[in-house]
């Protein structure tokens, strides 16, 4: 806090900068790390692409999704009807019709070049144009989930692609967007202008620049001498300068992301054992954490899930509580009385405070006996490591924001541990393996009766709560530092869409 208010005061010496009143500047703590947008799962990349790009169905502020670049009907368990909207146009004029789609769900199903969003497409069987703007898609089983999957269905130009390649489209995207592309000077700025010419309306901001800052105090910075408009994770400690300066302004948002500490069970270390795993749950104080780390800007959840999801349980997901002599007692039943020792890693600027949070579980795990090697890397880096499967730690701490709102975006996606004979192999984030956990949660992906679904769900959670594959931290609160003259608000799943935003003269 010293450090942060000691800064101000040389930020209101000076006359605020501003950007330029037709431009909205976001500051995020990180780059983004393609401009693919089927093919990443962070938030900061998603929050560059959704500028761009068009999905089939839009998700509203409130969670609800809705059609947007065309309609969905179910025709029968296994059959989908697709409408596809006329007159939308690529940024480079290409026109948006049912073999455009059907293009687009080729590339995603593409078993030889699998994309990251790939896996949320897996029950479709075929895809046949059935006119210049419909399609039939055809499902192996029941898809209870294909509409919300279908905010995942970004549409991106089937000839540009074709000529230019995916390396180049990567780097230099078109898609339907608010926004078109117009340079990426990585770790610096990505820089986008309006689509005049945009299907949904004229974007009422004409140029739209997000800057990775890591650092929280710069960040702040920027804020106050107007170099940015929007800041990312605020840090708690700064909220009462930013409502103060009459500059800007704190603006908060209940998030759809929890935040944990992915344990890897697997082999025969303390690890291992699920007593071990409950033993370090117990001795990680959440309360403590978030208020003096977050500033009280977090909920306390005891499961991968928080209220937002269908499928959450309030019983099973209540916290582990604080009980040190509790952990004790399960490490000594465990055969490690004495305690252990593990490393662990965690980014920096990712999420908020990540870092302090991450150096309070090594002081709370230290009074239980647990020694903890904290390795703290750049968000690239420890990002690239966790997708390829590559990670150089025993633990590590990360955030998931599920943005589909349904249990299966986090249980199945992070935990299945592909045990059930002729199902789908372990995913790419799953370190543990549970054969009546991953039986629930595959099944529910084509049960279409929401109640067998809701029970499912609870056998899983009932699975989880014994084999405490992570440490259970907090549901985040999001917090934002607003310029005062952008008229605009925080949303749970944590998309800044600049179309709904307005600069106010």
């Amino acid at each position: 806090m010293r450090k942060i208010g000691i800064l101000l005061v040389f930020i209101l010496a000076a006359l605020p900068a501003w950007a330029a009143g037709d431009t909205l500047v976001i500051a995020q703590g990180v780059d983004a790390t393609t401009l693919d947008p089927v093919n990443h799962q962070e938030t900061p990349t998603g929050n560059v692409t959704a500028q761009i790009f068009d999905n089939f169905y839009r998700r509203t502020p409130d969670g609800k999704y809705e059609p947007w670049l065309g309609e969905a009907k179910a025709l029968d368990d296994l059959t989908w009807e697709l409408t596809v909207r006329q007159g939308v146009k690529f940024h480079n004029g290409e026109e948006l019709n049912a073999e455009v789609i059907k293009f687009n769900f080729d590339r995603l199903l593409n078993p030889d070049k699998p994309l990251k969003y790939s896996t949320y497409f897996k029950p479709i069987k075929s895809v046949e144009v059935t006119g210049p703007y419909t399609l039939k898609v055809t499902t192996a089983k029941p898809f209870p989930l294909f509409l919300t999957r279908l905010t995942y269905f970004w549409v991106v130009p089937k000839q540009y692609i074709e000529e230019k390649g995916d390396a180049y489209f990567a780097n230099h995207p078109v898609g339907t967007g608010p926004y078109k592309f117009v340079r990426w000077v990585k770790d610096q700025e990505i820089v986008l202008e309006a689509n005049e010419d945009y299907w949904a309306g004229k974007p009422k901001i004409k140029k739209v620049v997000f800057r990775p800052i890591p650092e929280a105090s710069s960040r702040v910075a920027e804020l106050m001498t107007g170099g940015v408009d929007i800041i990312t994770n605020l840090a708690p400690e700064a909220v009462d300068v930013v409502n103060g300066s009459g500059v800007a302004e704190a603006r908060t948002v209940p998030s759809i992301r929890n935040i944990f500490v992915v344990l890897d069970v697997k082999g025969e270390g303390p690890l291992h054992d699920p007593k071990v795993r409950q033993a370090l749950n117990y001795a990680v104080d959440k309360k403590a954490i978030i208020e003096h780390v977050l500033g009280g800007n977090g909920v306390p959840v005891g499961c991968p899930l928080n209220p937002y999801i269908f499928g959450y349980d309030e019983k099973l997901c209540e916290p582990f509580p604080y009980d040190p002599a509790k952990a004790k007692e399960l490490l000594a039943e465990a055969g490690y009385p004495g305690g252990f020792s593990f490393t662990m890693g965690s980014p920096s600027g990712r999420y908020l405070n990540d870092r302090q949070v991450a150096e309070a579980i090594v002081g709370q795990l230290a009074k239980v006996g647990v020694k903890v090697d904290l390795r703290v890397q750049e968000w690239s880096s420890y990002v690239g490591q966790i997708l390829e499967r590559k990670i150089p730690t025993d633990a590590w701490l990360i955030g998931w924001g599920n943005a589909q709102f349904d249990a299966d975006n986090t249980l199945f996606t992070l935990l299945y541990g592909g045990t059930v004979e002729g199902g789908p192999p372990q995913t790419r984030f799953s370190y543990w393996a549970d054969p009546a956990f991953d039986k629930a949660v595959l099944e529910a992906q084509s049960v279409v009766d929401q109640t067998k679904r809701q029970a499912l769900y609870k056998k899983a959670l009932e699975r989880v709560r014994a084999g405490a594959p992570w440490i259970f931290l907090h549901q985040q609160k999001d917090i934002y530092g607003v310029n005062k003259r952008v008229k605009w608000q925080p949303r749970p799943d944590e998309l800044i869409w600049a179309f709904d935003a307005e600069i106010v003269k």
